[in-house]
């Protein structure tokens, strides 16, 4: 019964739609109606500006960070701590909050791997910095990376509950990043340098 109370407890942290809430509180602006329209701190960045972009990314990742802190504080065991990682992802992207329409789970998903192993989240990031200087594709970069994650768990002797854990978050960002991955296949997904430059041009008045 713990477990179910914890795990209910990490699915609604993640529903706390931050990158919602401080675009609003600072600009008046609603992610969902501008940008990319979708709810996460790199559209409340290009909607709102740093501030709240920037505010946007620490509580969102700050969500995942403190569902795994405490499924182990109640002392939860392995596959509980898992489950409690990947509601708080679930939260971000299915927010009850929202009526069930989130994000895409990304920085959410950073801030478990965060609380999980704060090194192996530190070689991940570098990985996903070198992929998207060479793909110079933010989503399918993203993507990738969360694939191969689970991949860099079992090369890295981890239990098999945070692997499982690994292999339905990559399944979960497939799905959530779908629009994206067709558009790149599609060859009209535009470039890191071609998105930021769409975007600042639109909204420089918002950059303050």
């Amino acid at each position: 019964m713990k477990s179910l109370l914890i795990i209910a407890a990490a699915y609604l942290t993640g529903s706390i739609p931050f990158s919602h809430i401080f675009p609003r509180l600072i600009k008046g602006h609603d992610v969902r109606e501008k940008g990319t329209k979708n709810v996460g701190a790199s559209n409340a960045l290009v909607v709102a500006g740093k501030r709240a972009g920037l505010l946007s990314l620490l509580g969102d990742t700050g969500k995942g960070i403190v569902a795994v802190l405490l499924a182990r504080y109640f002392e939860l065991p392995v596959w509980a701590i898992a489950v409690c990682a990947l509601a708080a992802v679930i939260g971000h992207d299915f927010p009850v909050f929202l009526k069930f329409k989130g994000g895409k789970g990304v920085a959410t998903f950073g801030g478990t791997l965060l609380a999980l192993d704060p090194v192996f989240t530190a070689l991940v990031v570098l990985l996903w910095l070198f992929v998207m200087l060479v793909l110079r594709y933010f989503i399918p970069s993203t993507v990738l990376i969360m694939c191969f994650v689970p991949v860099l768990m079992w090369m890295g002797s981890w239990r098999p509950e945070y692997i499982v854990f690994g292999v339905l978050n990559a399944a979960l960002g497939i799905y959530a990043h779908r629009a994206n991955l067709a558009l790149f296949f599609a060859g009209q997904e535009l470039t890191i340098q071609e998105s930021l430059a769409k975007h600042l041009k639109k909204n420089r008045g918002d950059w303050i």
